[in-house]
């Protein structure tokens, strides 16, 4: 964050983004999640544009699902056989970093959003924004305004 009181949402998104591939596997996007800590994970088409949005719902369904057909002892195996071209999110909200927190706020809101991508203005993936970063900047205000 800014020093200044942040207004927009390059002021509090995530600029050092880890990202998928197309053609990566559910297995790759579930080792990443839990090697970063994160939920949500751009995934890039073969040009480096954005192609959709892997979240932690995705892999937990996916896994529930593997584990009640075939056990969980070959899970990361059964993940590795599905490309996240099948699985990803590709109608994948997005913001620019232009955008007025409290209208970003609003939209991930009301979409129900626990992250969006932030794209530049020729579409190109600059960084991501998520609830975590609105609680940390509510964190951040009222700590300020005790002071």
């Amino acid at each position: 964050m800014t020093q200044e009181t942040p207004t927009v949402v390059a002021d509090i998104m995530i600029r050092d983004i880890v990202t998928l591939r197309l053609e990566q596997t559910l297995d790759d996007g579930n080792e990443a999640m839990r090697e970063h800590k994160i939920r949500h994970l751009p995934v890039l088409d073969e040009q480096g544009h954005l192609a959709g949005l892997l979240n932690q719902k995705v892999v937990l369904r996916e896994a529930l699902r593997i584990t009640d057909t075939y056990g969980s002892k070959r899970l990361s195996k059964h993940l590795g056989r599905i490309p996240l071209a099948d699985a990803i999110s590709r109608d994948v909200l997005t913001l620019s970093a232009d955008t007025p927190l409290a209208d970003a706020g609003r939209q991930l809101l009301a979409h129900r959003q626990g992250a969006m991508p932030v794209l530049d203005g020729e579409g190109r993936l600059v960084g991501i924004v998520s609830s975590v970063d609105f609680v940390r900047l509510a964190v951040t205000l009222l700590d300020n305004g005790q002071e």
